[in-house]
């Protein structure tokens, strides 16, 4: 584990000394807060962003608040809709908000044709308008962001490296080779609460193991892969978002 942190320490280390514009992107998951933390003690001032959605559960929402605070991390967040969250007004945290009309007329196309939402009927699309569109914005006038992916979250991210350079714009992850277990190991050792979700359990013994929009983020057990929670009934099922497949500029 010391080794994965040295040389997580480096890659990022690397990235910052040789890349003038980067960032950090945090979805304040697990992995995201271990990324953040380590980011946090090479650069002290390394930007912070988020790309939210308005089908964030409320703990997520509630959770950023917390840490960005605790952690004094001045998060810029993204999100596609009309007007800020309650909550992240009332906390004074600093969100840029993204034209959510081509969201509202595509939900409606989809509602009016098979009767259902667009996260039901057209995830891809949802995820579109909703993370990848808004995470290009984010990383627009960056040059690398750093990520909290990990190759043992998925099978499509199996064959992901540390270092991915995409039009133009270059990806670090840091912890692509960190487990579930030593994710989780880290938060407890530094104090770093984890958000609240990922404390619930079923009786069954599944339970919350990757976040993100609370109507396509379902409990697995722990013999599944983590993202295999995330899609559920769909043909996007343990599946990604797009923004780490594809171009973002």
């Amino acid at each position: 584990m010391q080794h994965k942190l040295g040389h997580a320490k480096d890659l990022i280390r690397n990235a910052v000394n040789d890349i003038k514009n980067i960032a950090v992107a945090c979805s304040f998951g697990k992995d995201s807060m271990i990324t953040v933390h380590i980011a946090r003690q090479v650069d002290s001032d390394i930007p912070i962003f988020s790309v939210m959605t308005p089908f964030k559960p409320k703990e997520t929402f509630e959770y950023l608040v917390k840490m960005d605070r605790e952690m004094n991390l001045n998060t810029t967040i993204y999100v596609v809709t009309d007007e800020v969250p309650d909550i992240l007004e009332a906390n004074g945290i600093n969100v840029k908000l993204l034209s959510n009309q081509e969201f509202i007329a595509a939900s409606a196309k989809v509602r009016n044709e098979t009767g259902k939402e667009i996260y039901e009927a057209n995830p891809d699309e949802c995820c579109r308008l909703l993370k990848v569109e808004p995470t290009k914005e984010a990383v627009a006038g960056l040059d690398a962001w750093i990520c909290g992916l990990r190759n043992t979250e998925g099978k499509i991210r199996e064959n992901y490296e540390e270092v991915e350079s995409k039009g133009g714009l270059i990806k670090i992850n840091p912890i692509l080779s960190f487990t579930e277990s030593e994710v989780l190991k880290y938060l407890r050792d530094n104090s770093i609460p984890l958000h609240p979700w990922y404390e619930m359990s079923l009786p069954d013994g599944r339970r919350y193991r990757s976040l993100g929009c609370a109507p396509c983020t379902k409990p697995v057990l722990d013999s599944q892969l983590e993202r295999e929670g995330r899609w559920q009934n769909t043909n996007k099922c343990g599946g990604e978002c797009g923004i780490h497949t594809q171009r973002l500029k």
